[in-house]
């Protein structure tokens, strides 16, 4: 209703009520961007700490298995090395080197710059051992568990 005005109202009023119910119209889309916004903002942060703890959880259990195996393949050969002379010598240096390439792995510090070259260390000595032991591994890592197969 232009140009109506109320008992006592000057006709600057008026225009500065018509000026503010533009401004709103107008800012409407600015703000409701906004508001938008911090709102994507805020649901995709929460969703994604949530799929990351999630990634993290799957993939770190993946490596612990992974060298859960190793570590068992290690033990298990030391044992069974430890009562020869020989040749036996040299692969048993080798399942030692494994073996203490697994006690200094951090299992429990995710921020460890070094990880994934450690980890290919260990790898590698690994399939040093085999090609030694003449054993063809196949390390296999599935929904029911991990398995290291020969």
């Amino acid at each position: 209703m232009t140009g109506v005005r109320g008992p006592g109202e000057s006709r600057d009023t008026a225009m500065a009520m018509e000026q503010d119910i533009f401004d709103a119209v107008v800012m409407a889309d600015e703000r409701f961007h906004g508001e938008g916004y911090q709102e994507g903002y805020e649901e995709g942060s929460s969703l994604g700490l949530a799929e990351g703890k999630q990634y993290g959880v799957l993939h770190g259990a993946k490596i612990g298995s992974e060298i859960g195996c190793y570590r068992g393949f290690a033990l298990a050969w030391k044992c069974l090395l430890h009562s020869g002379a020989g040749e036996k010598d040299r692969k048993l240096k080798v399942v030692e080197a494994l073996i203490t390439l697994l006690q200094d792995f951090p299992y429990d510090d995710p921020t460890y710059e070094t990880l994934h070259e450690d980890l290919d260390r260990i790898r590698g000595k690994f399939r040093q051992l085999c090609s030694l032991l003449n054993v063809q591994p196949d390390f296999k890592v599935t929904s029911g568990g991990s398995a290291l197969a020969f």
